[in-house]
């Protein structure tokens, strides 16, 4: 099993991203928490990974640390929970917050995440109550400044968990002129998908 990749990243987006390692360039799924701490183009990186395998498929997906890789290998544990659904759990909130809805069973919170739905929600919290830990170095991200080319990362994001073009920037437009232009690319996304 791959377990992580030390290498140079070639290219990101806010859920993909390729790392060059030894000539041989990986393509990973990534949340929105890993994109914001990924370094630009051409540099040195180091991802966590998690290979998952199925008879019609192989994907690989990449986690800035260890933790966050933890919390993605309890949620794809969860009934109803694959591996894209979990990275969109983990794109629609900090680890933070979605270690603290879940410890304090506030599925409510966790419904306002794109594709989670009530029941859903409460599985997760039934499931994971037990399993989660709150630890105080959980990772917050960088902050992007949300220029343009921020406002048309979090749009192609949105795109990606199924909205339409004209929703998605729509979404992030609203998003923008609510909370100002001060604001990552994750938390973009997250206010739009709250914004529904």
């Amino acid at each position: 099993m791959i377990t992580h990749l030390r290498g140079t990243l070639l290219s990101k987006s806010p859920t993909h991203a390729v790392v060059d390692v030894g000539g041989v360039g990986y393509g990973l799924a990534i949340s929105l928490i890993t994109f914001d701490q990924l370094p630009p183009a051409s540099e040195a990186v180091h991802l966590s990974t998690y290979l998952y395998v199925r008879e019609d498929r192989m994907e690989l997906f990449g986690f800035a640390d260890e933790e966050e890789r933890e919390v993605f290998e309890l949620l794809i544990g969860v009934s109803g929970i694959g591996p894209h659904s979990a990275l969109t759990v983990l794109s629609g909130m900090t680890l933070r917050d979605l270690q603290e809805a879940i410890l304090q069973e506030r599925a409510t919170e966790l419904t306002a995440i794109k594709g989670i739905g009530r029941k859903t929600a409460e599985r997760l919290v039934l499931d994971l109550k037990d399993k989660v830990r709150l630890s105080a170095s959980v990772a917050s991200g960088a902050a992007l400044d949300a220029n343009l080319g921020a406002s048309e990362e979090a749009a192609k994001a949105l795109m990606t968990l199924g909205y339409t073009a004209p929703a998605a920037r729509q979404a992030v437009g609203k998003a923008v002129e609510k909370h100002g232009t001060d604001l990552s690319v994750q938390q973009l996304i997250k206010l739009a998908l709250k914004g529904r």
